[in-house]
């Protein structure tokens, strides 16, 4: 099965050593990484290349490897001076990719709501958003191709880049130089999708698995407060079906979890171990994480 990892978000306020070590004790060999998030390690500097090594070396001590940088901002924010500050501290963190040992640097797209980049908005359906969005990408995947680097966007429901339809449209207009895009089906399901999920699901891997270098674990969820995407088995989506199809297409690409804490690791992790027996390759998970 796919080989695992962790958002560092799953142990917000830990040092790195220590969140490296508790990781490594769940058999995690990936970390994907927000450079600007407290570790402990020379915090004041959070975009500096001697803490960069030092955070990459600490994490390589215990066998884990920085699968990607974490620079995740509302790249499409109404404040015009906001949304620049923000795309020249994702230019920054483009070019510490090659000091913790990756080429990857994943961000969401956004949304022009007013006060919340989560929440639907009509603008964000609109040409002008999808221009300003085309400009802004081509000008953060131009600067990536200057580092070696490469940004993966996260498309999601309710922001500008809404469905797997427009990722492959971006990335058709764009090229993949410097550019790809991240494996999360959870974030595309719509409610109708959630009543054909392995429809929905296989179209979402049919328009950006080619471009898709690191994939993502959690879950899909409606209810009266919204859409979510909470950690892994908290939701409604089917995960013996993206089992099945990160089996069959993306056997090689690193799966990463997301939005659990740190006493629900095991958990999730017994829940994806299952689902991937349940499509027939429990050895390679056994193998994968020692369970």
């Amino acid at each position: 099965m796919n080989k695992l990892g962790f958002m560092s978000y799953v142990y917000m306020g830990w040092s790195a050593e220590a969140m490296a070590e508790d990781a490594r004790s769940h058999g995690l060999e990936y970390v994907q990484l927000d450079p600007k998030q407290k570790l402990q390690v020379m915090d004041d500097e959070p975009f500096s290349l001697v803490r960069a090594e030092k955070i990459r070396t600490i994490f390589e001590d215990y066998g884990i490897s920085v699968v990607g940088l974490s620079g995740y901002t509302n790249l499409l924010n109404p404040n015009l001076q906001k949304r620049e500050n923000k795309v020249n501290q994702l230019e920054k963190m483009i070019d510490l990719c090659s000091a913790y040992g990756t080429r990857f640097i994943a961000t969401e797209t956004g949304s022009l709501h007013p006060t919340n980049a989560w929440r639907d908005y009509e603008g964000n359906r609109s040409e002008e958003a999808w221009e300003q969005l085309v400009s802004i990408v081509d000008r953060l995947r131009n600067r990536a191709v200057t580092k070696g680097a490469i940004l993966l966007l996260e498309g999601f429901a309710l922001n500008v880049l809404a469905t797997p339809e427009q990722a492959a449209r971006l990335m058709e207009r764009l090229g993949t130089d410097g550019l790809g895009m991240i494996m999360d089906p959870f974030n595309y399901l719509t409610q109708q999708d959630l009543k054909r999920q392995k429809e929905a699901m296989s179209n979402i891997f049919d328009k950006i698995a080619g471009f898709s270098p690191i994939t993502h674990a959690k879950d899909s969820l409606y209810d009266e407060d919204g859409f979510t995407t909470p950690r892994v088995g908290t939701g409604q989506s089917d995960w013996n079906v993206y089992a099945e199809l990160l089996a069959t297409h993306l056997p090689e690409a690193p799966l990463i979890l997301e939005h659990a804490e740190p006493e629900e690791v095991a958990d999730c992790l017994r829940l994806i171990h299952q689902a991937f027996e349940n499509v027939g390759v429990a050895g390679k998970v056994r193998k994968s994480y020692g369970a």
